[in-house]
């Protein structure tokens, strides 16, 4: 498992050094606009989308018809995939907190309980994106999973335009649950592990 997951950080080390420029211009992009939710949306995104760089990179080389021969486990190469979406999270999130609380700190921009919240909910979009993402490309692979992404896309919006006012009703329900949002990383989680199970199961039946 360790050196499955040490395996995609090398191949997406590559990636993420050519993303520092653009990672150091959205930092001082932040600093300027004294938005430090921005910085946190950002980097938290970046991060979990090379979760899904790590896959494309294993289908262009035919990574899994040789990781099939070895003496590794179908569960353990989905699982490695997960764990490693967790620990770029947490990487980005360490690397983004510092100039966050900095930003917070000297323009007084946002209340301590409102940048939790709005912590809990980028946390909880990410994992609930990887629990989306995941399953989709190891399915369908890079170029079709794209394609399944744009239309499950189009699905949402087609129904907020069609239940608009329902819509409305529901953010006005869940804004009363805002007390309970801190705990919505913990369902996202959940969310995450719900997913992990789907995306082994199809890992399993695929064929390489």
């Amino acid at each position: 498992m360790t050196a499955l997951i040490m395996k995609d950080f090398m191949t997406i080390q590559r990636q993420l050094k050519s993303q520092a420029i653009f990672l150091i211009i959205i930092v001082i992009m932040s600093v300027f606009m004294q938005q430090s939710t921005i910085l946190l949306f950002f980097i938290v995104f970046i991060v979990t989308i090379q979760a899904i760089t790590a896959l494309t990179y294993d289908e262009l080389c035919n990574w899994d018809k040789y990781a099939n021969t070895l003496p590794i486990s179908k569960s353990d190469i989905v699982l490695s995939k997960y764990i490693l979406s967790i620990m770029l999270i947490i990487i980005g999130l360490g690397f983004a907190l510092p100039f966050v609380l900095l930003i917070n700190r000297f323009t007084n921009h946002i209340e301590t309980t409102n940048f939790f919240l709005t912590f809990c909910l980028i946390v909880t979009a990410a994992f609930c994106m990887l629990a989306m993402l995941l399953p989709i490309y190891i399915k369908f692979g890079s170029i079709k999973g794209r394609i399944v992404l744009i239309a499950l896309c189009f699905i949402p919006s087609f129904l907020i335009g069609v239940l608009d006012q329902y819509v409305s009703n529901f953010l006005v329900t869940l804004s009363k649950l805002q007390d309970f949002s801190y705990f919505a990383p913990f369902v996202g989680l959940f969310i995450l592990w719900l997913s992990s199970l789907i995306s082994t199961g199809i890992y399993k039946r695929k064929d390489f």
